[in-house]
């Protein structure tokens, strides 16, 4: 079984792998990367809803 880092060691070598990375770059790429998972969840919700209302999309051709 492989070794398992917790959170704070993946992000402290992330950090170290970058470091001419300022911080107020850090906190840009986690917004944009919590944006981009707030729109994956969201879209996901949204098609279960559809699913359920039996509303989802076909291609027409």
């Amino acid at each position: 079984m492989g070794e398992h880092s917790s959170w704070a060691e993946v992000k402290r070598r992330m950090r170290e792998s970058a470091p001419d990375v300022s911080d107020a770059e850090w906190e840009r790429r986690k917004q944009t990367a919590r944006t981009a998972t707030e729109a994956y969840v969201l879209g996901h919700h949204l098609r279960e809803i559809r699913q359920e209302q039996d509303l989802t999309q076909t291609n027409r051709t």
